[in-house]
């Protein structure tokens, strides 16, 4: 009883020590980025009349809002596709379970690790300052984060595959191509199409959210709309926006389902 006694103390003054660090940390966060409360409530104000003048919509820029749409949903499927493919070479060099040089694949691993802490924004950035405004530069951006996203999701799918179906298929002395053609793909195919479908989801938002800093697409005309003071036209492109969500997670969540049942 004494030992469960001091233990259930220690629990406690560990939890409160933990509760003080994180109070520390959060007021120091607060002091940090100098929190301007006073003016936040001053500029409350403002916000009904922002509020109202967005309760408006212009049906006259939907034209040009759903060719735009085309152009990101266009940009977003052309960076899957040929992530998809290159994804997919790089996740068998680097998968633990079948790669053919462990320093490779370390070195694949390592490399998308810091591809993927860099938020596509910031490429975004890094690529425009390269190649100058425009799809070719939304390509490219959406392009380094879906390679890298797909690499480490595939990756994982594939170590994840019993490693008994590789030794069977060694023993039978089937090549590196073979295993990976008749026993790994059939196995991971489904992960693989569900991680594909989450992909095109985020590359779709990436395409629109690359549109401020000046990649073509259905982002562009928002940010037009917004800087020349359009609320009405802004209103109407996020309705469209959000239609468009809507629409592609009930297509991708209805394609995921179909392939779950589909093998099941």
């Amino acid at each position: 009883m004494e030992h469960i006694r001091v233990t259930s103390k220690g629990s406690v003054g560990k939890s409160i020590l933990l509760v003080l660090i994180l109070g520390a940390v959060f007021f120091a966060a607060v002091k940090l980025i100098n929190l301007d409360m006073q003016k936040f409530y001053e500029r409350l104000e403002n916000v009904p009349v922002v509020l109202s003048r967005m309760m408006a919509v212009d049906f006259s820029i939907v034209p040009d809002a759903l060719l735009n749409i085309v152009t990101s949903l266009a940009l977003a499927l052309l960076t899957l596709v040929v992530a998809v493919f290159l994804a997919m070479f790089l996740s068998f060099l680097a998968a633990s379970n079948i790669a053919p040089n462990r320093y490779l694949a370390i070195f694949i691993k390592g490399f998308f690790a810091i591809i993927r802490s860099v938020p596509s924004l910031v490429w975004g950035l890094m690529v425009i300052a390269s190649l100058g405004f425009g799809n070719v530069s939304g390509f490219v951006a959406i392009l380094i984060s879906a390679v890298g996203y797909l690499t480490k999701t595939f990756t994982a799918s594939i170590e994840e595959t019993g490693s008994e179906i590789i030794e069977a298929m060694k023993a039978t002395g089937a090549s590196w191509f073979k295993i990976i053609y008749h026993g790994l793909i059939p196995l991971c195919i489904t992960a693989f199409v569900a991680w594909i479908t989450v992909c095109f989801e985020t590359n779709v938002s990436e395409s629109i959210g690359l549109g401020i800093i000046g990649v073509g697409g259905i982002g562009l005309l928002l940010t037009q709309a917004i800087n020349t003071y359009n609320y009405a036209q802004t209103t109407t492109i996020v309705i469209m926006i959000c239609l468009l969500m809507v629409v592609l997670e009930l297509v991708m969540t209805k394609m995921k389902n179909k392939i779950k049942f589909g093998n099941s």
